[in-house]
């Protein structure tokens, strides 16, 4: 996880340096740090072989995450008198930078069993260290096993681990152990029209394709909005295209002012990428004016990811690889150029190809990706995440680390979105607790639970924007983070509303989600050489977070801050500059869902943007 620009040479000397007086740990006290329930779908199948190897990564404390949140809240809302003064990556890398006794007291350890050759990161709040697994053993005092899902993937996991207690204050989390979530994209459960999309020819041949100049006067959602088709399943559909887009959420006739100064960027997970013959292909269709971007924007490479641009295999089209990154591409760029855009592909999810020293994928996405932008001076205004978890698949520990680090970006001023989900309250014949198999709930979905970032559900229709109903918009309530002080009197409300409906399966007193919602039913896009269609919330939060864009390029060309962590600016009366979806529920579970309602709703949030959101009258 922690390759990148690490200091080796002077973590090796403070190693060197301790080693004089270093205190042993013999006859220490160990006791159990985390345990973690095995997650339904997962049994144990085998013990692992003593060749085996496991990059392990120990997380330190990080220091004063409250007074980080206080500036969080300060810098993010709009009635304090420090709105808009962000922190700077040293300044918020200076406040949570873990204690240097922290930092020696875990080096001590690792010295008396035998461990020489770790590397500390360039915040020095990440250790990484490759042993064999029988040595990571004695170091936790657990023991891993092969573990195999039902799905034929398996991990290596340790459900519990242990420290001495001296250290218990010192380590947040160590992994891999007790993880075994598995990333996945919110495009997959609304599954794509796939192969060409045959368009109704009663229609004016290609009305439906943008013209290359701006379409303020030709923004008419009746017409854009309602393109039919058919898919390749012979199915009827009405498609949603980028001029539908563009002219439903207001910024068709937005000029871009600040291209320099102003970014958006996407993260891919599962080998995704933007293929680039795709985006331009897709651009060439349906922003002319942007092709030449397809060539250009920087996609960086995190911790050994793929890059497919060639031609894809029949394994990988029937995996619909790059389907997620060409989406979430297209409609960011198509919505934003020429703002500046960039990506980025992280490492460290299936598909994996093992071989003997390595049987298993060990490493873990969210961090990975999380520990190289924060060590990053400059980022993004603007970054949206298509893929999440199941939140009680993921340990708490590191559903925290993971939240806190959002967090911090929000402290810095960017805008940190993911999409809700596409399963509503939970897939239907799963919704059961992984602690007491027997009792039945709701499942929330991580990182859209977590309350530093703003979560995006889905909206289909367009004379009114109606709930998705093809699928379930992903809502519900955090079962690990509680709700946060900008939404509870807002939420608090909705919940006063539907009274005892469901009451026992979710946590009335959780984070809230989601915050907002976008169009995500059959969104028209172009992979592997086709112009398609596609569904998800995976559509939904790039959408959102493309509109966010163009706000903050109107907000730099007036000389103002970006936006920054949305929520405390949504709910504290921004939420007016969005239009209310008051029909559908967050389908799941065997059940109908949270129901929308007037306001805020678990299943839509406050809404979707409507064409005021870029008017400088609303900023």
């Amino acid at each position: 996880m922690l390759s990148m620009s690490c200091s080796v040479l002077a973590f090796c000397l403070l190693f060197l340096d301790g080693a004089i007086a270093a205190p042993t740990s013999a006859g220490k006290s160990y006791a159990i740090k985390e345990s973690h329930n095995v997650p339904r779908g997962w049994s144990k199948s085998g013990s692992v072989p003593d060749s085996h190897s496991i990059s392990l990564h120990i997380g330190l404390k990080q220091g004063n995450q409250d007074e980080l949140e206080q500036h969080v809240l300060a810098v993010s809302d709009p009635s304090h008198q420090r709105y808009g003064q962000h922190l700077s990556a040293a300044e918020v890398q200076s406040l949570i930078a873990p204690p240097e006794e922290s930092v020696q007291m875990v080096n001590d350890w690792l010295l008396n069993h035998g461990v020489k050759a770790a590397v500390l990161s360039p915040r020095k709040d990440w250790i990484t260290v490759s042993l064999p697994v029988r040595q990571v053993e004695a170091l936790l005092n657990t023991t891993y096993a092969v573990y195999r899902h039902t799905d034929g993937s398996t991990l290596i996991r340790a459900p519990e681990w242990s420290l001495p207690l001296y250290l218990h204050d010192a380590i947040d989390l160590i992994q891999p152990t007790t993880s075994f979530f598995r990333t996945s994209r919110h495009a997959s459960s609304a599954k794509p029209e796939r192969g060409p999309i045959e368009w109704n020819e009663s229609l004016e041949k290609n009305w439906w394709k943008p013209r290359p100049s701006n379409l303020s006067s030709t923004c008419d959602v009746n017409k854009l909005c309602n393109v039919t088709g058919t898919n390749y399943a012979g199915d009827a559909i009405i498609a949603t295209s980028l001029d539908c887009l563009r002219c439903l959420y207001g910024t068709s006739n937005y000029i871009v002012k600040a291209p320099k100064q102003n970014m958006i960027g996407v993260t891919n997970y599962l080998n995704e990428t933007q293929k680039r013959s795709d985006i331009k292909t897709y651009l060439q269709n349906f922003r002319p004016e942007a092709a030449g971007v397809a060539d250009t924007f920087p996609d960086i490479n995190i911790a050994g990811a793929q890059d497919n641009q060639g031609t894809l295999t029949a394994d990988q089209i029937e995996d619909e690889l790059n389907l997620e990154g060409d989406l979430d591409g297209e409609l960011v760029l198509g919505i934003t150029w020429p703002t500046s855009f960039l990506s980025w592909s992280t490492g460290g999810s299936p598909p994996f190809i093992p071989d003997l020293a390595t049987p298993t994928d060990t490493n873990e996405p969210y961090l990975e990706w999380l520990t190289y932008v924060l060590a990053q001076d400059v980022l993004p205004q603007v970054i949206s995440t298509s893929y999440g978890d199941d939140e009680q698949s993921v340990p708490y520990s590191y559903a925290k680390r993971v939240c806190d680090g959002f967090k911090q970006l929000g402290a810095r001023g960017i805008s940190v979105l993911f999409a809700s989900g596409d399963d509503g309250v939970g897939p239907d014949g799963t919704c059961f607790s992984n602690s007491k198999t027997s009792h039945p709930m709701f499942l929330p979905e991580f990182p859209a639970s977590c309350p530093w970032v703003t979560s995006v559900g889905g909206t289909a229709g367009f004379a009114p924007e109606v709930a998705v109903s093809r699928f379930g918009s992903g809502a519900g309530f955090s079962n690990y983070f509680p709700m946060p002080a900008y939404q509870k009197n807002t939420v608090e409300g909705y919940l006063g509303k539907i009274g005892n409906l469901y009451q026992g399966l979710y946590n009335r007193s959780g984070r809230g989600y989601p915050d907002v919602a976008a169009q995500g039913n059959h969104d028209i896009i172009v992979w592997e050489g086709n112009i398609t269609t596609v569904g998800g919330t995976s559509a939904s939060s790039p959408t959102f977070a493309a509109v966010i864009a163009l706000v903050n390029d109107a907000l730099i060309v007036a000389g103002k801050p970006p936006l920054g962590f949305l929520n405390p600016w949504i709910y504290g009366g921004a939420f007016a500059a969005l239009t209310d979806i008051t029909s559908g529920s967050s389908i799941g579970c065997n059940t109908s869902g949270f129901p929308a309602e007037v306001g805020w709703d678990a299943v839509t949030g406050f809404g979707t943007p409507v064409s005021t959101m870029t008017s400088s009258s609303k900023l």
